[in-house]
């Protein structure tokens, strides 16, 4: 009996020990099956952060270089350009004024040609002339064109300048003469091609407010500053295939002393009639010193309008 209980009892041992072995296994199983949920719920966060961060890293340079692009523009937009290696009758300028800058009128709106009081003194200098030939440049926003009526009523054809950019547009789609180019743009002063800033003014309207005083309200207040392209007159007289003018008229409060006019070549370029926007803040000798250095080219004062505008003509018209 002693040999069976003996062996019941090594068999039972046996068993025993597997137990313990197993137990003494349990908690290295549960402490891998832990760290196994851990990583599995802190993996996702880790992904995030990383992909976070990364995010932010790349957003941070972006922006550094988007600054600095920004800073170059605004470099760029405040710098003027000159040109000087480019004369004013080179080919391929003409080419390049003719064919990208000059527009033709779409005829998609109706032209106001009520005739100004200047037309109606061109109109008599001139004898009334048909088919006549300008050049207009205006660089006041909401000034009136003192062409429509010729335009329309003597079938002139010519070139409208205009710096302002919605005026440039609105002229595109008026009703013109089919001859009629509008230019986008300034002329020089010099006798070379510019880029300059072009810091568009706010219109500025009276309303009145109930009984009170007028006001002066800003329609924008914040215009768009753009560039813009600043080509000497005799260059867009030759894009334009013309060397005589019936008409030059220059409305723009940015024209000193006349520097436009020194640029035209007067031995190559005639204009019968010439009209200029003279600023009563000029002193007596600056209009003085206008007149004369206009009288040596052979024009005579004849008109002062009440517009501020004086009207020249070539002495060859005036009657003696």
């Amino acid at each position: 009996m002693a040999g069976p209980g003996t062996a019941s009892a090594g068999v039972g041992g046996g068993g025993g020990g597997q137990q313990v072995t197993a137990a003494s296994n349990l908690p290295a199983n549960a402490l891998l099956s832990y760290k196994r949920t851990w990583w599995r719920r802190v993996a996702p966060c880790l992904a995030f952060l990383a992909a976070f961060s990364t995010a932010m890293a790349l957003l941070l340079v972006w922006s550094e270089a988007a600054a600095l692009r920004r800073q170059a523009f605004d470099a760029n937009m405040t710098r003027d350009y000159v040109l000087y290696s480019v004369s004013m009758d080179n080919p391929q300028l003409i080419a390049y004024i003719r064919e990208v800058h000059f527009k033709p009128t779409t005829h998609q709106e109706f032209l106001n040609a009520t005739q100004t009081s200047e037309e109606k003194y061109v109109a008599s200098l001139t004898q009334n002339k048909r088919e006549g030939v300008y050049i207009e440049y205006i660089s006041r926003i909401g000034a009136m064109s003192s062409t429509a009526w010729l335009d329309s009523n003597l079938n002139w054809r010519g070139v409208l300048i205009l710096t302002d950019p919605r005026s440039f547009f609105e002229a595109q789609k008026s009703s013109r003469n089919s001859k009629t180019r509008v230019l986008h743009s300034c002329l020089s002063t010099d006798k070379v091609i510019k880029e300059i800033t072009y810091h568009q003014e706010s219109e500025v309207q009276v309303t009145k407010l109930g009984e009170g005083p007028n006001s002066l309200v800003s329609s924008d207040e914040s215009l768009p500053t753009t560039r813009l392209k600043c080509f000497p007159l005799y260059s867009v007289l030759l894009a334009y295939n013309v060397t005589t003018l019936d008409y030059l008229s220059l409305d723009s409060p940015d024209i000193q002393d006349g520097q436009v006019l020194d640029t035209i070549p007067w031995e190559i370029i005639r204009i019968s009639v010439l009209s200029i926007r003279w600023s009563t803040h000029h002193s007596t000798t600056e209009t003085k010193n206008l007149i004369d250095k206009l009288n040596s080219r052979r024009y005579k004062l004849v008109e002062t309008t009440d517009t501020g505008k004086r009207i020249f003509i070539y002495s060859t018209l005036l009657k003696i």
